[in-house]
């Protein structure tokens, strides 16, 4: 359990000072440690640690490697209380390759087959002071100057945090924190930087959806909104397959994107396009396709502004039925789908394709893998690993009509041995 107290030091100078200080009334405070480290936030496409109410960090030291479970909501105003799990190893590995440990078991229950993406980093130059009542070691201070980082996106700010120690009691924590507040005349902190960040992160995606396709967007109503697990849950989303076809649409969209030319700002769009693809299954199965774009028409992410959340439904839309010239030229014609700028239409197209390829990779359920996108020869070819990789890549070829029909380049799929 981490018991702490925050607070923002909107004031260099006064900040510089305070790491100076020596005395809290009778209390001493030495032993300054200056340190320099970064931290990476975690976690699956589908967000799965942050849904079940728990941020995951790996933060790198000169001589360790930490990484650490904490649960998202703290208690009190002055005083958060959070429930903590650190694992320490000398090096970065992947989760599933540790010791048995409790932090393992734990973050492989939130997460399954998920794979872990970063989301931001934070980077900390810390000044750490140790409080002493007598020879009890009670409390430390940290003087943060925090750099966070998500994107081409930045958010700098100076911060203290009084964490206590384990000679130390409530009483302690609570009569330093008032010093701070009352005495000094910090303001109380009620952010953790994993909050901090996620902000930043979900500015991110307001800032592309307000740059991309500008104008060009008749709105159709409010329409609902909701937290995309939310969705994912009141429509009973399988899981492990809108998890497994999100992670293989950004890796094709990553890989291809010297032939789809598609604006990096909408890789997030391809994030949710894949999480919601299959959001009519229970519905209708037959036709999930068509009930999927029309719960979508009514129905965002509320955390996927306009215009960009306006792809979900299309992109439902193209990714089942076989395509051909005939079906595009069709869907062009579509009151709905036309009243979309010419550019838009076309971004539309291009990830239906590779939300079509994504998808058939992962038909066998069998969590084939891609390992190679070779962009080098005539054609694109693509390996896929597993143990039903044959299948996944068959049924990929097949999905990739719509990929033929708007792309000079072909593309195949070959099992890798």
């Amino acid at each position: 359990m981490e018991i702490e107290a925050k607070f923002i030091v909107s004031d260099r100078i006064l900040f510089d000072s305070l790491m100076n200080i020596d005395k809290i009334g009778d209390l001493d405070v030495r032993d300054a440690v200056l340190k320099e480290f970064v931290d990476t936030y975690l976690d699956t496409v589908d967000m799965a640690i942050y849904g079940a109410g728990f941020s995951f960090r790996c933060r790198e030291k000169k001589d360790k490697v930490v990484y650490t479970l904490k649960s998202l909501k703290g208690s009190g105003s002055l005083i958060h209380m959070r429930e903590e799990t650190e694992f320490s190893m000398s090096e970065k590995l992947p989760v599933r390759e540790w010791d048995n440990c409790i932090l393992r078991k734990r973050v492989l229950g939130f997460i399954g087959s998920g794979e872990l993406y970063p989301l931001f980093t934070v980077e900390h130059q810390r000044t750490d002071l140790q409080i002493y009542s007598g020879e009890k070691h009670i409390a430390e201070l940290s003087f943060d100057d925090v750099s966070i980082v998500c994107d081409d996106n930045k958010k700098s700010y100076l911060e203290l945090e009084v964490e206590l120690m384990g000679e130390g009691t409530e009483a302690d924590i609570h009569r330093i924190a008032e010093f701070f507040r009352d005495e000094i005349g910090l303001a109380v902190g009620s952010s953790s930087k994993f909050d901090n960040g996620f902000k930043l992160y979900m500015e991110n995606i307001r800032t592309d959806a307000s740059t991309l396709y500008a104008g060009t967007i008749p709105r159709s109503g409010e329409g609902i909104s909701l937290p995309l697990m939310e969705m994912l849950d009141e429509y009973n989303i399988e899981q492990d397959h809108a998890r497994k076809v999100t992670e293989n649409a950004l890796q094709l969209f990553d890989a291809l994107e010297p032939v789809h030319h598609l604006d990096r700002r909408l890789r997030q769009t391809m994030r949710f396009a894949a999480l919601v693809h299959d959001i009519g299954v229970m519905t209708d199965m037959k036709t999930h396709h068509k009930v999927g774009r029309d719960i979508l028409l009514e129905l965002c992410p509320e955390e996927l502004p306009q215009p960009l959340c306006m792809f979900l439904p299309w992109t439902t839309f193209l990714h089942k039925k076989r395509m051909d010239r005939n079906k595009l030229f069709k869907l062009s014609q579509k009151k709905k789908f036309s009243r979309f700028s010419l550019q838009m239409q076309d971004d539309i197209i291009k990830m239906a394709s590779i939300l079509r390829i994504a998808d058939g990779l992962d038909i066998s359920r069998k969590n084939s893998t891609i390992v190679d996108v070779d962009l080098e020869k005539e054609d694109i070819v693509i390996k896929v690993r597993g143990s039903a990789a044959a299948i996944d890549a068959d049924r990929a070829d097949t999905k990739a009509d719509l990929w033929r029909l708007i792309f000079e380049k072909d593309i195949y799929f070959r099992e890798d041995y």
